[in-house]
């Protein structure tokens, strides 16, 4: 049995969401979650390591990992690429940049609608936005900020040290998606299964040929 699935994506292309979904697995650990309005936050073995920016010192992190009888489900941004240097035999779900430009634009405005322009519930699930978004500091200032009714896109203009105007958001939002590149672009094999973004509303095959895979 394969001890985890990760469940690789670009930004805002909601693999938290299906990651929980697959989870849900006899053969797994359900993966917990919060919903923030519409979007999926879930807490996963890692402590979302690999949903941050990447970290040269990743392989740090996996070096202690505890035996179970259950699969852990593992949302990520790295590729599968990168995660088989330590973890090659692990099995692997990819959701497929879009095809097509209504893709594409259904994926900005997802990622806009569900990630920037949302709130957190608390000062923790802020807090681990603000680290996982970036690595400076969150001082005492950073801190009452983030504690007060903030939304994430004015998280992103504090952390740029942005005054949190209409103009700014845009930009800071512009410049970001446009570094969402095609680098998922995958086909099935042995331990791998894709899912076209573009299908993400109809998983049931996806998850009957998990079934079976696992």
């Amino acid at each position: 049995m394969y001890r985890f699935i990760f469940v690789c994506y670009n930004h805002g292309a909601g693999g938290e969401n299906l990651a929980v979904k697959i989870s849900k697995n006899k053969k797994c650990n359900n993966l917990k979650y919060d919903m923030m309005d519409k979007r999926t936050w879930s807490y996963d073995y890692f402590n979302k390591l690999f949903l941050k920016p990447f970290n040269n010192n990743w392989k740090e992190h996996c070096t202690e990992i505890t035996k179970t009888e259950l699969i852990d489900v593992i949302p990520s941004h790295y590729s599968p690429e990168i995660l088989k240097e330590i973890f090659p035999n692990e099995f692997y779900v990819v959701i497929n940049y879009p095809k097509t430009n209504a893709g594409i634009k259904h994926l900005k405005e997802n990622t806009y609608k569900k990630v920037w322009a949302s709130k957190h519930n608390n000062l923790h699930q802020k807090l681990g936005y603000w680290r996982t978004n970036t690595s400076r500091e969150s001082t005492k200032e950073i801190l009452k900020k983030l504690n007060g009714d903030i939304t994430n896109e004015e998280i992103e203009c504090l952390i740029h040290n942005f005054p949190a105007t209409k103009e700014n958001i845009g930009r800071l939002f512009d410049e970001k998606f446009a570094k969402i590149k095609d680098k998922f672009n995958y086909s099935n094999n042995e331990n791998l299964l894709i899912i076209e973004y573009e299908n993400l509303n109809n998983i049931e095959n996806l998850i009957e040929n998990i079934n079976e895979r696992i």
